[in-house]
Parts: structure tokens; sequence; C-alpha cells
């Protein structure tokens, strides 16, 4: 066998052929990269969404936590509204309830910023004010005997306003279980 004709060292390359890339690879590998960006702005909406769920839910606990320590402070009586503050559907009275809710849980954990679903609040910041308590979540109104909250076990504490969640709201349980449920009215 003659080794002798394989060359030892690749051949330098010739002028005649560049080690550069041509119009087409880089053409090619532009569009690679604009189907992968366009296949990831889908995903990332629903990842965006997701965690917009679990921030609400979040919420929901944190709100429970409050109304179960309201609860405890209070000889487990729910909070009660005033008279005058009755919810018949007037905006500013809704405004009032949720003032009242919101100030009654306070000193238990819940801050004002925990009311507002992240999916909700771009519809409160475009009309924010100081002065206005908006809330994305609706509280139930017990009555004022003791254990009331806990002694209707299938009436949810607190409910979502909206269906921010794929057309589903967040309901928090006595157990603080928290369970979606579709939206009850249709858009």
């Amino acid at each position: 066998m003659n080794f002798s004709t394989i060359p030892s060292k690749p051949h330098p390359p010739s002028d005649n052929w560049s080690s550069g890339k041509t119009l087409l690879e880089l053409i090619v590998v532009i569009t690679i990269i604009a189907i992968l960006a366009g296949l990831m702005v889908p995903a990332i909406s629903y990842f965006k969404r997701k965690a917009q769920n679990g921030a609400c839910m979040s919420n929901l606990k944190v709100l429970h936590a409050g109304f179960a320590g309201y609860l405890l402070d209070h000889q487990m009586i729910w909070p009660q509204l005033p008279t005058g503050i009755d919810d018949d559907g007037i905006s500013g009275e809704n405004d009032q309830i949720a003032e009242f809710f919101i100030k009654a849980v306070e000193p238990y954990g819940p801050h004002r910023e925990t009311w507002l679903c992240p999916s909700d609040r771009a519809s409160f910041s475009e009309n924010y004010d100081e002065k206005n308590y908006d809330a994305s979540y609706i509280p139930t109104q017990f009555d004022e005997e003791p254990n009331s909250a806990y002694r209707y076990g299938t009436q949810p504490w607190l409910i979502e306003r909206g269906g921010f969640h794929d057309q589903k709201i967040n309901r928090v349980m006595p157990d603080a279980s928290i369970s979606p449920d579709s939206f009850p009215m249709p858009f």
C-alpha cells in the first residue's frame, strides 16, 4: 500500500473560493429566525395570561386570609354594610361597597391593590382616581349571625366580577379553595 499519494495537510482555499457565507444562506437563516419568533409570540401571550390568572388566585388567597382574620376578631360575624349602602347596581354605591370591604379587611393584610385582578387593571388604569375604590372581586354579603360565612359551605366568599380568564371567573370558597367557573352571563 502506497501512502505517499495522500496529502498530509488540507489544501488552503484557492483564490477562486471565498470562505464567507452566500446571500442565500443568510436569507435562509433570517427566515428561520423569523418563523421561530412568529411561533413565540402566541406562546408568550399564553404564558402572560396564565401568570395573570395565578396572580389573581394569589390575590384571592390573601383576601380570604384577610376576611378570616376579620372574622376571628369580630366573633365570627361577617363585615356588615352600614345602613344607607345597598347593592342595587348604582355605580356610586358600588364604589361605597368596595370602599367599605377594602377598609374592613385592610388591617388584616390585603391592601387596596390586592382587590384588583391583574387582567382587570387595564380597565381601571385608564380612569384611575385615588378617591375611587375599585375592586375586581365582589364579596358575598352574609347575615349578622356568627359563622354565617362558614355555615353555607357552597356559598363563595368572593367572586370575580368579570370573565377575565378565558371566559372564566375565579371564586374563593370558605375553605380557601379557589375554583374557576364559567361566566354566568354571555358577553
